[in-house]
């Protein structure tokens, strides 16, 4: 076992404050003008496929699922409440979360071993401020992104498009740059009862939940059908619901991170969704949830990352580069991948300092860069190995 069952939460802070206190940055080059902080949009070993967490005493303790994503290189995405209740109010394992406190033990824990920290909340709009604040205490005491499960059935929102709005405006005040994710069920009957456009303005990322076997009933079919979205001959299938999300979705702007059923019994369902998703650029995917997940998911998953390429000498992390060699701009994107939204487009001669990567994707060498105000994901050299991004002199 990769953990021992009990450790105090004494040597689980210990450990946190260990890991704040070894970092340090520094520059080499000339130094850039100063610009806002921003969200880290993955880390050098490239960014992670996900397992949802639910509850430990469903889908296991903590020492456990850390074992099983350390060995396949995945992060967790853990439950941490639920509208203003903490998850200790419904897990009845002694390590559910009570609090920011909490979440620190945890955080810091899962980072120990290699495994990295995201949360993931159901928001219900009541009361949107408080909702807000405990989003951002999550991100202050160590959870790399949080993700909001924003649909309409019971239990779950019950606001309104201006609730969505104060609770943007409120965690944007108390988080600037954190990385902000939206959880939703991609169904068009049911997307269009959450207030998506208004939590899409400040969000960085869309996860529609790609139940294929869940979907695939008559009625589904049926309302398919009458949405626009004629299923075809196979039925619900991971490729129908991977289209019907992009084409609902790509109107925000936002890379597309897909959630497919861990609980799925047919065996060729998982390396379809994956080979679809390759195809349409995406980079990181998850599985809901843990506890109902196989082992053959899981290696699929660890298979199907692509390890980080070795940069160019005088290329790292931290340094500064000049854009060169474009014959004109050097594109700057949402998403380290060719089909994510470009945000800006660089001309030679311009600074950038390289503040993650590389991870690879699509052919490409991606860096995330900051010029000023403008950041981004963009390639590190051309198909014909011509390079876009060289150190600087």
């Amino acid at each position: 076992m990769l953990l021992r069952r009990r450790t105090s939460r004494r040597q689980f802070l210990g450990i946190g404050a260990a890991l704040a206190a070894a970092v340090s940055l520094g520059f080499t080059c000339t130094p850039l003008p100063p610009w806002p902080p921003v969200p880290q949009r993955g880390r050098a070993d490239g960014p992670r496929h996900l397992s949802w967490v639910w509850q430990f005493s469903r889908d296991g303790p903590p020492e456990q699922i850390a074992s099983v994503l350390a060995q396949h290189n995945l992060g967790i995405l853990l439950k941490t409440h639920d509208g203003t209740n903490w998850m200790s109010r419904y897990d009845a394992s002694p390590y559910a979360v009570s609090g920011p406190d909490q979440v620190a033990v945890l955080a810091s824990y899962y980072e120990t071993y290699g495994v990295p920290f995201h949360a993931w909340c159901v928001v219900k709009g009541l009361d949107p401020q408080r909702e807000a604040e405990m989003c951002a205490q999550v991100i202050a005491v160590g959870a790399r992104s949080v993700t909001v499960d924003l649909e309409p059935h019971a239990g779950f929102w019950q606001g309104t498009p201006q609730a969505a709005l104060t609770f943007g405006r409120e965690f944007r005040r108390r988080q600037a740059g954190a990385t902000f994710c939206v959880s939703v069920d991609p169904r068009p009957w049911v997307i269009s009862r959450i207030p998506l456009a208004e939590f899409a303005s400040f969000a960085q990322g869309l996860a529609p939940q790609l139940y294929w076997e869940t979907f695939n009933s008559p009625e589904n079919l049926r309302r398919f059908e009458s949405s626009g979205f004629p299923p075809g001959d196979q039925g619900i299938t991971p490729e129908f619901l991977l289209e019907v999300s992009r084409r609902l979705l790509q109107r925000y702007g936002s890379p597309i991170h897909p959630v497919g059923q861990g609980a799925s019994r047919d065996p060729t369902a998982w390396p379809r969704f994956l080979s679809a998703a390759r195809r349409a650029g995406i980079t990181v995917v998850s599985s809901w949830r843990h506890g109902v997940t196989s082992g053959e998911i899981w290696r699929l998953l660890r298979d199907w990352q692509q390890p980080a390429p070795t940069p160019s000498p005088g290329l790292s992390r931290g340094a500064n580069a000049v854009v060169a060699n474009t014959g004109s701009c050097l594109n700057v994107r949402e998403a380290p991948s060719i089909s994510a939204p470009i945000r800006a487009c660089l001309p030679d001669g311009t600074v950038v300092r390289l503040r993650d990567g590389p991870a690879a994707a699509d052919g490409y060498r991606w860096w995330l860069i900051e010029a000023q105000t403008t950041w981004g994901w963009s390639a590190q050299a051309g198909p014909d190995g011509v390079q876009w991004l060289t150190p600087c002199p």
